[in-house]
């Protein structure tokens, strides 16, 4: 069947095999199912899945984490964009931690992506801009291999890299596309003045 990362598993035999002989209907049917790969799944894999990782976050270091999003890329469960604010020089290597937390808040989480509040994590767009512009691989991706993950990511399997002992073993990381706490103002977006509504509604006769 198609499973939630977007691939179709495997026919085992201790499935249960079932003989479809009719179909019927009512009128105006509720289907009670969830269809996968689909946002359907997203949503139900995903809102535990980003709660999870909120309470572990916020009570070992509160007030730094804004919000949490377990992107539909994912699956709701590979993916996690942490939007997490410095507030003082001291925050600096706090969210790498809030990272570290989120994966053992949910331990088949593979990818952390942090960015700062400035970030809409929701657009993974923004999200790309944010690794594009303010992230530099050598010094930003933190690499955890051996760690178990998913057994549904055909990624995680010693026929993808040697270093992988049995099915289901990956390499978590980290991508830290957040901005140093001494070098913000470098990095202040583009700001743009709002329009005045009420004039150009009068002067478009709306």
């Amino acid at each position: 069947m198609p499973e939630f990362p977007g691939y179709t598993g495997d026919a085992k035999p201790a499935l249960n095999v079932i003989h479809v002989t009719a179909v019927t209907t009512r009128e105006h049917p509720i289907m009670q199912s969830c269809i996968r790969p689909s946002h359907e799944h997203v949503s139900m894999a995903g809102i535990p899945t980003e709660a999870s990782i909120y309470k572990m976050v916020e009570t070992a270091i509160p007030g730094r984490l804004l919000n949490v999003h377990a992107a539909p890329c994912g699956g709701g469960k590979f993916v996690a964009i942490l939007q997490f604010k410095k507030s003082s020089r001291n925050d600096e290597g706090r969210q790498r931690n809030a990272a570290m937390l989120a994966f053992s808040a949910f331990s088949e989480l593979k990818h952390v992506f942090l960015v700062d509040p400035d970030v809409d994590i929701f657009d993974m767009s923004d999200v790309m801009w944010a690794m594009t512009t303010r992230f530099q691989a050598d010094a930003d991706v933190i690499a955890i291999p051996g760690c178990h993950c998913h057994v549904l990511d055909p990624s995680n399997d010693p026929a993808m890299d040697p270093s992988i002992r049995v099915h289901g073993i990956a390499c978590k990381a980290i991508f830290d596309c957040t901005v140093p706490f001494d070098q913000q103002q470098d990095f202040v977006r583009s700001q743009f003045l709002e329009i005045d509504k009420d004039k150009w509604a009068r002067e478009l006769g709306l």
